[in-house]
């Protein structure tokens, strides 16, 4: 087996109980959060992105970082509650405790992927290993 990629991850956080939360204001703040990853992990790439009420699910490229995922998501997620928390919107746990992370391994995985994403969710564009199928 010819691996895709031995950096690239699905990555999808969920609101605690899935509640459909994110909108407006708590949706600006997610969004925020996700820009400033590559800020706080020089050398991690946000592909893709997709925000929903109950989840956000990211496509990331782990290739110039020496960071787990587990580091990352708790990052994000600590850094959205705690904005959300000075704007007053949340009381309880706003994420739930696991997340699920998938590595892209092949480029048949990826397409699987890729259709997850609306296609404002980012720029990303196939490698040229992949562009034969």
């Amino acid at each position: 087996m010819t691996y895709f990629s031995d950096s690239l991850h699905h990555l999808v956080l969920y609101i605690n109980g899935r509640k459909p939360l994110i909108a407006g204001e708590l949706e600006r703040l997610v969004e925020q959060g996700i820009r400033t990853l590559p800020v706080r992990y020089p050398g991690l790439q946000v592909i893709h992105r997709a925000v929903y009420p109950d989840r956000v699910e990211m496509l990331l490229d782990f290739q110039r970082l020496d960071e787990d995922v587990l580091r990352v998501a708790q990052s994000f997620k600590s850094e959205v509650k705690n904005l959300a928390k000075k704007k007053g919107f949340i009381e309880e746990p706003l994420w739930q405790w696991n997340y699920e992370d998938h590595w892209i391994m092949t480029p048949m995985e990826m397409r699987e992927v890729e259709r997850i994403f609306p296609p404002t969710s980012g720029s990303y564009r196939r490698p040229a290993q992949d562009s034969a199928s």
